[in-house]
C-alpha cells in the first residue's frame, strides 16, 4: 500500500514537472510563439535564413532541394551540411509558411533540450526538482542560447541529452529497440548540421561509458565501444544520402586542404571571459549597432554568454565539497583540457595541436570546444545539487548560500568603493570602443547585474534557512528554487535572442525592388582588399534595428535570396575552390580591371558602402543615404545564356582569369574552355537564346543558330549536371573556369540541363537499404517475441492446472 502511494505521488510529480517545463518553455519563447518575431542576429539573416528559405521553397514546390541557382552562381544546397535538408525536423518547412516554420523550429529545439535533459537527469535518479533545475540550466544556459544565432550548432547541441539518455539505456538493456533509437538520435544530431558539435558529443559518450564502467553500472568499456561503433556504422549507413554529396562538395571545395592557421584559430576563448560563468558579461542594447553592450568582456565572443545562473555556483561548490577525490581530479582535469582547447591562440596548446595533429586543421573557432566545458559543468552542477538534496535537515545548503551571498556583497561593495577599478574592467586597453564605453548606462548595467546576483543569492539563503528551521514544506521549497533559477536565467539570457518582427523583414525597403528579369546577379563590394562579403562597415551609427536591416536593404549576399535575388559570391562554409581562386585573383587585380571581370560573371549590380570611382566598367545608378550605400550597374554584363562563335583552350584557372580581363578578350564572342573543342565559325553567327524553363534542378533553353557555335550558360560548373540536346545526352564543357557550355550545330535546338548527381543516388540507395535492414530486423524480432509469448501462454496454463 505504501509503495502504491509513493508511486502515485511520483507520477503526479512527474506530470507536474512536465507541465511546468512546458510553461517555462512558452514563457522563454513567448515572443517567438505569440508576437510573430524571429531571432535576427549575426549570420541568421545573411546565411542561415536564406539557406532555409531555399529548402522551404523547394519543399513547397514539391521538389527535393538538391541545387539552388540563386546562391553562388548555383550551389549544391543539399550537399552543404548546414542546410540540413535530410534532417527530419526540416519537414516543418513543408507544412508551415517560412517564417512560421522558423518560429516552430526554434521552439521545437528548445523543447528537445528541455525534456531530453530532464529525462536524462531523472534516469540518473535525481529528485524531480533537481532534474527540472538541471534541464533549465542546460536548455536556457548561456551556451545553448548563444548558439541560436549559429543555427546548425544549436540544432545539433540540443540533442546531447537524448543521445546520452539512449546511450546509457542501450548499454544497460542491450535491446535492439534501444539500439535503433540511439542510432536514430545520433543520426538526427549529425544531420542537424554541425559535424563539430556531433564529434564533441560522441567524445562525451565515450567519457560517459568510462564513468559507467568505473561505477560498475555496465559490464565492460570495450563492449560499450563495440556498441558505439556498431551504432555509428548504422548511423553512417542511414546518413549516406547526406554524406556522399557532402564528400563530393568537399572534394570541390578548399576544405580538401587544411584551413589556414589564422582562420582556424580565430574566435578563441579569452581566459578573462570565464567571468561570464559568474555573471553576464554583456547585455542586449538596441541603441548600439551590434545590438549588445560589452560589460566585462573584450571583443564580441563567438558564444555571447557562458552564464549558467547563481544556482550553478551553488551546485559546483556542493559538488567539489562532496565528490570523491578521484571524481574531483578526473572532472577537473577534463575541464582544464576542454578549456585549453577552447582558449585556442591564447595558449601554446592549440597552435601545437594544429601543427602536429591533422584533425585540428579542419575545424574553425576553438571557442566551440567550450561546448565540452559547458556539458561537464552542467553535469557537476546537477551532481552537486543531488548531494544537497540527499542531505536533509542539514545546515550545509544554508551556509553555502550565505557564503555565496557574502561574496557577492563584498564584490559589490568593492566596486562601489572604487569606481576606477570598475572602469578598468569595463574598458580594457584593447577593447572595442564601438561597443565598450565607460558611461552611466554601462556602469548601471553592471551594478544591476551584481544586485540581481545578490538578490538571487539572498533568496536561496532565506529559503534554505526557512527550510532548516521547518518553516517551509519541501514541495514549496523546491518550487521556489525552480522559479528562482528560471527567473535568473530568463533575465540574463532571454534577450540574447535578438528578436525582430518578421513583417519588418518581409517589408524592408530595398535598393532594387524586384529581381532583374534577365537574371543579372548582385555583387557586394566590401571595403579593403578582400572582396569576400564577410565584412560590413558603414559610415554612421545606426541602431541595432537599422543595422539588422542593412543586409536586407542593400541585398547583401545572401540576404536578398529571401526576395528572389541572385548572387555570384559564395559564403558557404564549404565554398568551392573555384570561388577561392576567384577571390585570390580579384583581390590582387587592379581596380581598373575588376569591372571587366564582373561583366564576364553575369554580375549586373554592385552594392558598396564606399565610392568605387577607381573601378572601371561600372556606372553609379543611385546613392541611398538612408541605407548608407551606393548602387552601381556593370556595363554590358553578359546575359545568363548566350552563344559565342569561337573558343580558346586554356586548362589553367589563373591564366583563364587573366584572359577574362585582357583587352583582347570579348566575352560575348569568345569563351575559354578547359578542353579542346571542335572548330567553330570565326564570324559571329546569327543566333537567339531563350530560357524556356529555369528551375533549380532543371533548366531548358531554346537556341537557334545560323552556324555552329557554343552555348554559354553562366551557372556554376559542378559534377552531377547532365545536358541533353534535342533529347540526346551531350557533353558539358567548363566555360570561363566557372560556368557551363555546350557545343551546338547550326539549327534550332532544345538544350536541357538536369541535376541528379550520382553521389545523391548512390547515397539514397545505401540509406534506404540500411533503413530497410533495420525495419526488417525489427519486424523479425517482433514476430519472434510474439511467437514465444504465444508458446509460453499454454505452458503457463498447464503448469497452473497441474
Amino acid at each position: 500500500m505504501v509503495h502504491k502511494i509513493r508511486s502515485r505521488r511520483n507520477s503526479w510529480g512527474e506530470l507536474t514537472a512536465v507541465i511546468a517545463l512546458a510553461f517555462m518553455l512558452v514563457w522563454f519563447c513567448d515572443e517567438l510563439i505569440f508576437a510573430g518575431k524571429i531571432p535576427f542576429f549575426r549570420d541568421l539573416g545573411s546565411y542561415f535564413y536564406p539557406i532555409k528559405f531555399s529548402v522551404a521553397e523547394a519543399f513547397q514546390a514539391g521538389e527535393l532541394p538538391l541545387w539552388d541557382r540563386r546562391m553562388a552562381a548555383g550551389f549544391p544546397v543539399a550537399a552543404g551540411f548546414q542546410s540540413a535538408v535530410f534532417y527530419p525536423p526540416s519537414v516543418v518547412f513543408y507544412f508551415f509558411p517560412f517564417y512560421a516554420a522558423i518560429q516552430v523550429s526554434f521552439v521545437f529545439h528548445y523543447a528537445i533540450a528541455l525534456y531530453g535533459s530532464y529525462f536524462l537527469f531523472r534516469s540518473w535518479n535525481y529528485p524531480i526538482f533537481v532534474a527540472v533545475i538541471g534541464s533549465i540550466v542546460f536548455s536556457f544556459g548561456g551556451t545553448i542560447v548563444s548558439l541560436t544565432n549559429v543555427l546548425n550548432h544549436f540544432q545539433s547541441a540540443v540533442w546531447l541529452p537524448w543521445s546520452i539518455f539512449l546511450w546509457e539505456r542501450t548499454l544497460r538493456s542491450e535491446r535492439w529497440t534501444d539500439f535503433v533509437l540511439f542510432s536514430v538520435v545520433l543520426l538526427c544530431q549529425l544531420l542537424a548540421g554541425s559535424p563539430e558539435i556531433f564529434t564533441l558529443s560522441v567524445s562525451l559518450l565515450v567519457l560517459d561509458a568510462f564513468r559507467l564502467r568505473r561505477e560498475q553500472r555496465i559490464s565492460g568499456f570495450v563492449r560499450a565501444m563495440v556498441i558505439l561503433t556498431l551504432a555509428g556504422l548504422v548511423m553512417i549507413g542511414l546518413a549516406m544520402v547526406q554524406l556522399l554529396p557532402t564528400g563530393e562538395l568537399i572534394m570541390q571545395s578548399r576544405r580538401d586542404q587544411p584551413i589556414p592557421a589564422v582562420e582556424a584559430l580565430a574566435w578563441s576563448l579569452r581566459p578573462s571571459s570565464l567571468i561570464g560563468l559568474l555573471l553576464p558579461t554583456l547585455e542586449a542594447d538596441s541603441s548600439l549597432s551590434l545590438g549588445l553592450r560589452l560589460l566585462l568582456a573584450e571583443g564580441v565572443p563567438f558564444l555571447l554568454s557562458h552564464y549558467m545562473g547563481v544556482i550553478a555556483i551553488f551546485g559546483l561548490c556542493a559538488w567539489f565539497y562532496n565528490a570523491r577525490r578521484k571524481e574531483r581530479l578526473l572532472l577537473i582535469s577534463l575541464l582544464i583540457v576542454s578549456l585549453l582547447l577552447a582558449f585556442g591562440s591564447f595558449t601554446p596548446v592549440y597552435p601545437f595541436l594544429y601543427d602536429w595533429v591533422p584533425l585540428f586543421r579542419v575545424m574553425r573557432f576553438p571557442e566551440k570546444y567550450f561546448y565540452l566545458t559547458f556539458a561537464l559543468l552542467v553535469f557537476a552542477t546537477v551532481r552537486g545539487l543531488g548531494y544537497l538534496a540527499d542531505a536533509k535537515n542539514s545546515r550545509a545548503p544554508g551556509i553555502l548560500a550565505a557564503t555565496i551571498l557574502l561574496m557577492w556583497i563584498i564584490a559589490y561593495a568593492i566596486f562601489r568603493w572604487d569606481p576606477n577599478l570598475l572602469a578598468r574592467l569595463i574598458q580594457p586597453p584593447q577593447a572595442d570602443p564601438a561597443v565598450t564605453t565607460v558611461n552611466p548606462t554601462t556602469v548601471a548595467a553592471i551594478f544591476f547585474s551584481l544586485e540581481k546576483q545578490i538578490a538571487v543569492s539572498l533568496v536561496f539563503t532565506v529559503l534554505f534557512f526557512l527550510n532548516r528551521f521547518g518553516y517551509l514544506r519541501p514541495a514549496l521549497l523546491q518550487s521556489l528554487l525552480v522559479l528562482a533559477v528560471f527567473v535568473d536565467l530568463s533575465i540574463a539570457n532571454k534577450p540574447l535572442h535578438f528578436l525582430r518582427d518578421k513583417e519588418l523583414i518581409v517589408n524592408a525597403s530595398r535598393v532594387v525592388k524586384t529581381p532583374p528579369a534577365d537574371h543579372g546577379r548582385f555583387f557586394y563590394y566590401p571595403p579593403g582588399n578582400n572582396l569576400h562579403p564577410s565584412y560590413v562597415f558603414v559610415q554612421g551609427n545606426p541602431s541595432f534595428e537599422k543595422a539588422t536591416e542593412i543586409a536586407l536593404n542593400n541585398l547583401l549576399p545572401n540576404a536578398g535570396r529571401l526576395y528572389g535575388f541572385e548572387y555570384f559570391q559564395d559564403i558557404d562554409a564549404l565554398s568551392r575552390r573555384s570561388y577561392t581562386d576567384f577571390l585570390n585573383f580579384i583581390n590582387v587585380l587592379p581596380p581598373v580591371k575588376r569591372g571587366k571581370l564582373l561583366r564576364a560573371l553575369n554580375v549586373r549590380y554592385v552594392v558598396s558602402f564606399h565610392p568605387l570611382d577607381d573601378v572601371k566598367g561600372i556606372n553609379l545608378l543611385r546613392a541611398f543615404p538612408e541605407h548608407y550605400s551606393k548602387l552601381y550597374e556593370v556595363t554590358d554584363s553578359v546575359p545568363r545564356a548566350y552563344i559565342v562563335s569561337s573558343a580558346i583552350h586554356d586548362p589553367n584557372p589563373h591564366s583563364t582569369m587573366r584572359r577574362l580581363v585582357s583587352d583582347e578578350f570579348d566575352p560575348m564572342r569568345q569563351v575559354i574552355l578547359d578542353t579542346p573543342s571542335a572548330p567553330t565559325s570565326r564570324l559571329m553567327s546569327q543566333s537567339s537564346v531563350a530560357i524556356a524553363h529555369y528551375g533549380n534542378n532543371q533548366v531548358q533553353i531554346k537556341a537557334q543558330l545560323s552556324d555552329s557555335g557554343i552555348l554559354v550558360f553562366t551557372d556554376a560548373y559542378y559534377p552531377g549536371w547532365k545536358v541533353y540536346i534535342d533529347g540526346n545526352e551531350g557533353k558539358i564543357l567548363r566555360a570561363n573556369y566557372f560556368f557551363r557550355a555546350v557545343e551546338l550545330a547550326a539549327g534550332s535546338h532544345t538544350v536541357e540541363f538536369i541535376y541528379l548527381p550520382f553521389s545523391f543516388k548512390l547515397g539514397l540507395a545505401i540509406s534506404l537499404v540500411t533503413a530497410g535492414f533495420l525495419v526488417t530486423v525489427s519486424l523479425i524480432g517482433l514476430i519472434r517475441r510474439k511467437k514465444e509469448s504465444l508458446q509460453r501462454g499454454p505452458q503457463l496454463l498447464n503448469r497452473q492446472c497441474h
